[in-house]
Protein backbone atom coordinates (compact mmCIF):
# COMPACT_ATOMS: atom_id res chain seq x y z
CA UNK A 1 0.00 0.00 0.00
CA UNK A 2 2.83 2.35 0.89
CA UNK A 3 4.57 1.65 -2.43
CA UNK A 4 1.37 2.42 -4.30
CA UNK A 5 0.97 5.71 -2.41
CA UNK A 6 4.57 6.67 -3.09
CA UNK A 7 4.10 5.86 -6.79
CA UNK A 8 1.04 8.12 -7.03
CA UNK A 9 2.78 10.90 -5.10
CA UNK A 10 5.74 10.74 -7.46
CA UNK A 11 3.45 10.79 -10.49
CA UNK A 12 1.57 13.74 -9.01
CA UNK A 13 4.82 15.62 -8.49
CA UNK A 14 5.92 14.93 -12.07
CA UNK A 15 2.54 16.09 -13.40
CA UNK A 16 2.86 19.36 -11.47
CA UNK A 17 6.38 19.87 -12.81
CA UNK A 18 5.12 19.24 -16.34
CA UNK A 19 2.28 21.72 -15.94
CA UNK A 20 4.69 24.29 -14.49
CA UNK A 21 7.03 23.79 -17.43
CA UNK A 22 4.27 24.29 -20.00
CA UNK A 23 2.71 27.31 -18.30
CA UNK A 24 6.01 28.98 -17.40
CA UNK A 25 7.19 28.59 -20.99
CA UNK A 26 3.97 30.29 -22.05
CA UNK A 27 4.45 33.14 -19.62
CA UNK A 28 8.10 33.81 -20.44
CA UNK A 29 7.30 33.71 -24.16
CA UNK A 30 4.17 35.87 -24.06
CA UNK A 31 4.95 38.20 -21.16
CA UNK A 32 8.04 39.95 -22.51
CA UNK A 33 7.50 42.72 -25.04
CA UNK A 34 9.30 42.50 -28.37
CA UNK A 35 11.66 45.37 -27.52
CA UNK A 36 12.60 43.74 -24.18
CA UNK A 37 13.66 40.29 -25.37
CA UNK A 38 17.10 41.23 -26.78
CA UNK A 39 18.44 42.84 -23.60
CA UNK A 40 16.70 40.43 -21.21
CA UNK A 41 18.43 37.55 -23.00
CA UNK A 42 21.77 39.33 -22.58
CA UNK A 43 20.99 39.96 -18.91
CA UNK A 44 20.38 36.23 -18.41
CA UNK A 45 23.62 35.39 -20.20
CA UNK A 46 25.54 37.66 -17.80
CA UNK A 47 23.92 35.96 -14.82
CA UNK A 48 24.66 32.47 -16.14
CA UNK A 49 28.28 33.48 -16.74
CA UNK A 50 28.63 34.29 -13.04
CA UNK A 51 27.12 30.99 -11.87
CA UNK A 52 30.27 28.89 -12.17
CA UNK A 53 30.83 28.39 -8.43
CA UNK A 54 27.37 28.15 -6.87
CA UNK A 55 23.69 28.80 -7.43
CA UNK A 56 23.15 32.55 -7.42
CA UNK A 57 20.59 34.56 -5.49
CA UNK A 58 19.02 37.27 -7.62
CA UNK A 59 16.85 40.20 -6.50
CA UNK A 60 14.40 41.79 -8.96
CA UNK A 61 13.69 45.35 -7.81
CA UNK A 62 10.32 46.79 -8.83
CA UNK A 63 9.31 43.39 -10.18
CA UNK A 64 5.71 44.33 -11.03
CA UNK A 65 3.78 41.21 -12.03
CA UNK A 66 7.00 39.19 -12.12
CA UNK A 67 7.77 38.74 -15.80
CA UNK A 68 11.53 39.33 -15.44
CA UNK A 69 11.74 37.27 -12.24
CA UNK A 70 9.98 34.28 -13.81
CA UNK A 71 12.06 34.57 -16.98
CA UNK A 72 15.36 34.58 -15.06
CA UNK A 73 14.26 31.68 -12.87
CA UNK A 74 13.31 29.59 -15.90
CA UNK A 75 16.33 30.51 -18.02
CA UNK A 76 19.08 30.35 -15.38
CA UNK A 77 17.80 28.20 -12.51
CA UNK A 78 18.83 30.89 -10.01
CA UNK A 79 17.03 31.53 -6.73
CA UNK A 80 15.06 34.67 -7.57
CA UNK A 81 13.25 37.07 -5.25
CA UNK A 82 11.06 39.87 -6.58
CA UNK A 83 9.91 42.92 -4.63
CA UNK A 84 7.27 45.53 -5.42
CA UNK A 85 5.22 47.99 -3.39
CA UNK A 86 1.86 46.94 -4.87
CA UNK A 87 0.14 43.94 -3.25
CA UNK A 88 -2.01 43.23 -6.33
CA UNK A 89 1.07 43.01 -8.55
CA UNK A 90 2.76 40.63 -6.14
CA UNK A 91 -0.35 38.43 -6.05
CA UNK A 92 -0.32 38.20 -9.86
CA UNK A 93 3.40 37.43 -9.82
CA UNK A 94 2.92 34.60 -7.33
CA UNK A 95 0.25 32.99 -9.50
CA UNK A 96 2.52 33.26 -12.52
CA UNK A 97 5.54 31.66 -10.85
CA UNK A 98 3.80 28.57 -9.40
CA UNK A 99 5.92 28.84 -6.25
CA UNK A 100 9.24 28.78 -8.11
CA UNK A 101 10.03 32.44 -7.33
CA UNK A 102 9.67 34.26 -4.02
CA UNK A 103 7.74 37.54 -4.16
CA UNK A 104 7.41 40.09 -1.37
CA UNK A 105 5.71 43.45 -0.86
CA UNK A 106 8.61 45.75 -0.04
CA UNK A 107 9.88 49.24 -0.75
CA UNK A 108 13.00 49.28 -2.89
CA UNK A 109 14.12 52.37 -1.00
CA UNK A 110 14.23 50.57 2.35
CA UNK A 111 14.53 46.83 1.91
CA UNK A 112 14.10 44.31 4.71
CA UNK A 113 17.05 42.19 3.60
CA UNK A 114 20.32 41.92 5.50
CA UNK A 115 23.57 43.28 4.09
CA UNK A 116 25.42 41.06 1.58
CA UNK A 117 22.42 38.85 0.74
CA UNK A 118 22.29 38.71 -3.07
CA UNK A 119 24.71 37.91 -5.88
CA UNK A 120 22.89 40.12 -8.38
CA UNK A 121 20.27 42.87 -8.42
CA UNK A 122 18.21 43.31 -11.58
CA UNK A 123 15.42 45.57 -12.76
CA UNK A 124 13.30 45.94 -15.91
CA UNK A 125 11.88 49.35 -16.84
CA UNK A 126 11.34 50.20 -13.18
CA UNK A 127 14.08 52.55 -11.99
CA UNK A 128 12.66 55.61 -13.77
CA UNK A 129 9.37 55.06 -11.90
CA UNK A 130 11.05 55.18 -8.49
CA UNK A 131 10.59 58.38 -6.48
CA UNK A 132 14.18 58.22 -5.20
CA UNK A 133 16.29 56.18 -7.63
CA UNK A 134 19.54 57.07 -5.88
CA UNK A 135 18.24 55.57 -2.62
CA UNK A 136 17.13 52.46 -4.52
CA UNK A 137 20.64 52.03 -5.93
CA UNK A 138 22.25 52.58 -2.52
CA UNK A 139 19.97 49.92 -1.04
CA UNK A 140 20.78 47.62 -3.94
CA UNK A 141 24.46 48.10 -3.17
CA UNK A 142 23.86 47.32 0.50
CA UNK A 143 22.10 44.00 -0.09
CA UNK A 144 24.65 42.84 -2.68
CA UNK A 145 27.50 40.57 -1.70
CA UNK A 146 31.01 42.01 -2.00
CA UNK A 147 31.49 40.43 -5.43
CA UNK A 148 27.92 41.10 -6.57
CA UNK A 149 26.70 43.04 -9.56
CA UNK A 150 23.76 45.06 -10.80
CA UNK A 151 21.98 44.73 -14.17
CA UNK A 152 19.36 47.32 -15.08
CA UNK A 153 17.21 47.60 -18.20
CA UNK A 154 15.43 50.91 -18.72
CA UNK A 155 14.30 53.38 -21.34
CA UNK A 156 16.87 55.68 -22.90
CA UNK A 157 16.06 59.26 -21.99
CA UNK A 158 17.02 62.56 -23.55
CA UNK A 159 15.53 65.54 -25.28
CA UNK A 160 11.93 65.13 -26.41
CA UNK A 161 12.01 65.12 -30.24
CA UNK A 162 8.25 65.54 -30.55
CA UNK A 163 5.33 66.29 -28.25
CA UNK A 164 4.37 62.63 -28.24
CA UNK A 165 7.85 61.76 -26.91
CA UNK A 166 7.80 64.29 -24.05
CA UNK A 167 7.95 61.37 -21.60
CA UNK A 168 11.59 60.87 -22.65
CA UNK A 169 12.55 63.74 -20.37
CA UNK A 170 11.77 61.65 -17.28
CA UNK A 171 14.09 58.80 -18.30
CA UNK A 172 17.80 58.49 -17.59
CA UNK A 173 20.30 59.21 -20.32
CA UNK A 174 23.03 56.54 -20.44
CA UNK A 175 25.57 59.06 -19.15
CA UNK A 176 23.38 60.15 -16.25
CA UNK A 177 22.55 56.61 -15.16
CA UNK A 178 26.21 55.64 -15.35
CA UNK A 179 27.05 58.63 -13.13
CA UNK A 180 24.40 57.74 -10.54
CA UNK A 181 25.71 54.16 -10.37
CA UNK A 182 29.26 55.40 -9.82
CA UNK A 183 27.98 57.75 -7.08
CA UNK A 184 26.16 54.92 -5.29
CA UNK A 185 29.09 52.53 -5.00
CA UNK A 186 29.38 50.71 -8.31
CA UNK A 187 32.39 50.35 -10.61
CA UNK A 188 33.13 49.02 -14.10
CA UNK A 189 29.82 50.42 -15.31
CA UNK A 190 28.93 49.48 -18.89
CA UNK A 191 26.00 50.58 -21.03
CA UNK A 192 24.61 48.66 -24.00
CA UNK A 193 21.68 49.75 -26.17
CA UNK A 194 19.23 47.50 -27.97
CA UNK A 195 19.07 47.55 -31.76
CA UNK A 196 16.40 50.24 -31.82
CA UNK A 197 18.37 52.40 -29.37
CA UNK A 198 15.33 52.88 -27.14
CA UNK A 199 16.32 50.59 -24.26
CA UNK A 200 19.62 50.21 -22.43
CA UNK A 201 21.21 47.47 -20.35
CA UNK A 202 23.42 49.01 -17.68
CA UNK A 203 25.77 46.75 -15.76
CA UNK A 204 28.09 47.42 -12.83
CA UNK A 205 29.98 45.69 -10.03
CA UNK A 206 29.82 46.51 -6.34
CA UNK A 207 32.77 48.65 -5.31
CA UNK A 208 34.36 46.82 -2.37
CA UNK A 209 35.95 50.09 -1.21
CA UNK A 210 32.63 51.95 -1.13
CA UNK A 211 31.60 52.81 2.39
CA UNK A 212 28.30 54.30 3.48
CA UNK A 213 26.62 54.39 6.87
CA UNK A 214 23.23 52.80 6.32
CA UNK A 215 20.49 53.60 8.79
CA UNK A 216 19.39 50.69 10.94
CA UNK A 217 16.68 48.63 9.27
CA UNK A 218 13.63 47.39 11.15
CA UNK A 219 12.54 43.77 10.73
CA UNK A 220 15.63 42.89 8.73
CA UNK A 221 15.59 39.36 7.34
CA UNK A 222 18.67 37.35 8.23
Amino acid sequence: MRCNTTYHEENGRKDKEKVYGILSNYYITMDLLENEVELVEKLCERIKAGEEKAKMRVLDVGCGTGKLSVYISKKTGCDVTGIDTEQRRIEKARKKSFGKVEFEVQSAEEMAFANDTFDAVVSLKALHEMANPKEVLEESNRVLKSDGGILLIDWVGGAAKTESHAHALKYFTPERLEGVLLDTGFVDVRVELNKEGELMLVEGRKNKKYRKTFKRRKNVQV
